[in-house]
């Protein structure tokens, strides 16, 4: 739990900042993006046993890699509008999933 209490917000604050993407610009935005890869993989890898809700974990992942693809393609392919919008409801599904997800294992603590 100690390493949730960790990482979760870590990413919450990778979320928050990847929408501030006019605040920021591109440079950030990409920077961000890969800070918040890295600590993903390190939280999956340091909280892999510790799973409570195995599909939340796993969707919640796949969010992130979602919007990561889709930001990728978008810096080479211009003009696609379904995938900036596949790109933006990855990126904000993650953000709910990853506070779901969250809050799931601090009322899951409390209960203990």
């Amino acid at each position: 739990m100690k390493k949730d209490l960790i990482f979760a917000p870590a990413l919450i604050l990778v979320a928050v900042a990847l929408f501030l993407l006019r605040l920021t610009g591109m440079t950030a935005h990409i920077v961000v993006s890969v800070i918040g890869a890295i600590v993903l993989i390190a939280y999956t890898v340091l909280t892999k046993k510790d799973w409570k809700i195995p599909a939340l974990e796993i969707v919640t992942r796949a969010f992130y890699g979602v919007a990561l693809i889709t930001g990728v393609v978008l810096m080479n392919v211009h003009g696609i509008k379904a995938l900036g919008m596949i790109h933006k409801m990855g990126a904000a599904l993650f953000a709910v999933s990853i506070i779901v997800l969250l809050v799931t294992k601090l009322a899951a603590k409390k209960k203990d």
